[in-house]
């Protein structure tokens, strides 16, 4: 039995695995790979590669620093967790049955597809999932934010900071209500249309749920 399992490949779990072993804990990670989202990057014609931190290199700075990982590490999928009397069970998708006493779960974030046609073709060469991350290389550009919630209008405002202009396409009558909402109705670099509406913008489109 392990004293601790941490689920999840990314920064956060690899960070957790790191603390773990330097407490001397018989610690496991399990993941379906190691790096998380940092494996992914947003591929633009006009951004050098010197402009972006591949998630090769994040995930190799942290297993500098994990001389043990490679004897700690499950690279499967995590079905499920269950509680037990003794601790927890963490079962994998292949069949493994893996007992700890404790559980991290650090698992990050899934981005909210749309379902639309061309969606996963251009998916990170011009389309992404984070303004949060992505804004700074869309200065000066035209950018389309879709979706309707807060986080719909933090994009289009985290971008509005930096784009030439900003369509945010799908926002309701009560979620521009908001106070952050009346804010980008005020703002001369944004457009706000209905889910109806498609515009076209160089081939870059951030997207929001």
């Amino acid at each position: 039995m392990y004293d601790l399992i941490v689920i999840g490949g990314g920064p956060a779990g690899l960070t957790a695995t790191i603390y773990a072993i330097r407490k001397r804990l018989n610690v496991l990670l399990v993941s379906k790979d190691l790096g998380g989202k940092t494996n992914y990057h947003l591929a633009l014609p006009w951004i050098e590669d010197y402009q972006v931190i591949r998630g090769l290199e994040v995930v190799n700075k942290f297993k500098s620093e994990l001389e043990y990982l490679k004897f700690a590490r499950v690279l499967q999928s995590v079905e499920r967790v269950e509680s037990r009397p003794e601790g927890f069970a963490v079962l994998t998708r292949e069949g493994n049955e893996l007992l700890c006493k404790a559980v991290i779960v650090a698992t990050g974030t899934r981005q909210k597809f749309m379902s639309v046609p061309g969606e996963r073709d251009y998916m990170m060469r011009g389309l992404c999932y984070s303004a949060l991350s992505y804004a700074p290389l869309f200065i000066d550009r035209k950018t389309i934010v879709v979706g309707d919630s807060d986080l719909a209008l933090r994009s289009a405002a985290e971008l509005a900071t930096v784009a030439k202009h900003v369509h945010l396409v799908g926002a309701t009558k009560e979620t521009l209500e908001k106070p952050l909402g009346k804010k980008l109705k005020g703002a001369n670099n944004v457009t706000i249309l209905g889910a109806t509406r498609w515009l076209k913008c160089r081939g870059i489109v951030m997207l929001s749920a």
